[in-house]
């Protein structure tokens, strides 16, 4: 091909035709230059192509994130619902007149001591943010997520911090009953047991588990609370991201 445009410059040339080989050397130039915007365009078409597939690629990561947020979201709802009625049953008792201190006491130490600690999933959004790919994705979806990562941080973080201040509490009831197995060591002991007269420390042990337990219902209907805001903007974010995908 170069060589055919060279045969046609050096004839117009030895037919002293300036003129035609002006226009004609004009059109080469126009020729190649649409021939490197056609290419430029091209290349281009193929960069977009291949950008919109890693954010379709994201995009459906982020959904599969979402919907296992979702499940967990509404699984640790279900829980704390759980810890929230058993309690509930347990203050029903009190209705009873003259009930028996052992048995309440008893009845407060079946109550659930353990805490349901918030964790979230950050694996497709700490990959967009360290690699730079979150650019790719649409600036009011961008937005939606920093949103709903500030809100999982902040239940996370509270979530820790009930936890430690309901140890905490804990603490002061291990006080007054020592180890966990100081009773069983203690039926060969009748001195040491006078001596000990634990039975003297159950008022402040029964005290000390009501106030953790109230305190513990106390954070988890906060917790509830956030959770099911959670709930609604993970579900807001669900539709966008759809939305995207089908546009």
């Amino acid at each position: 091909m170069i060589k055919f445009f060279r045969k046609i410059r050096q004839g117009l040339l030895s037919e002293h035709k300036f003129s035609k080989y002006l226009l004609y050397a004009f059109g080469e130039i126009i020729l190649v230059v649409v021939g490197i915007l056609i290419a430029l365009q091209l290349n281009l078409k193929s960069e977009n192509n291949k950008l919109d597939a890693e954010r379709q690629n994201y995009y459906h990561q982020l959904l599969d994130d979402l919907n296992k947020d979702k499940v967990y979201i509404e699984e640790t709802i279900a829980t704390l619902d759980s810890f929230r009625s058993d309690y509930n049953k347990y203050k029903e008792t009190f209705k009873a007149p003259n009930i028996n201190p052992n048995q309440v006491l008893e009845n407060v130490f079946q109550l659930e001591v353990a805490s349901k600690l918030i964790e979230f999933n950050y694996s497709t959004i700490e990959t967009l943010e360290n690699t730079g790919d979150i650019k790719l994705l649409a600036p009011h979806i961008r937005n939606k997520i920093a949103n709903l990562k500030r809100e999982q941080d902040l239940i996370m973080k509270i979530s820790f911090s009930n936890d430690s201040n309901k140890n905490t509490i804990l603490e002061q009831a291990s006080l007054l009953v020592g180890s966990s197995t100081l009773t069983e060591r203690l039926n060969n002991q009748p001195d040491l047991t006078e001596f000990l007269k634990s039975e003297y420390n159950y008022p402040k042990l029964f005290l000390v588990m009501e106030a953790m337990h109230e305190w513990k219902k106390a954070s988890e209907d906060k917790t509830i609370k956030s959770l099911s805001e959670l709930l609604l903007a993970n579900n807001e974010l669900t539709e966008l991201i759809t939305k995207e995908l089908e546009d």
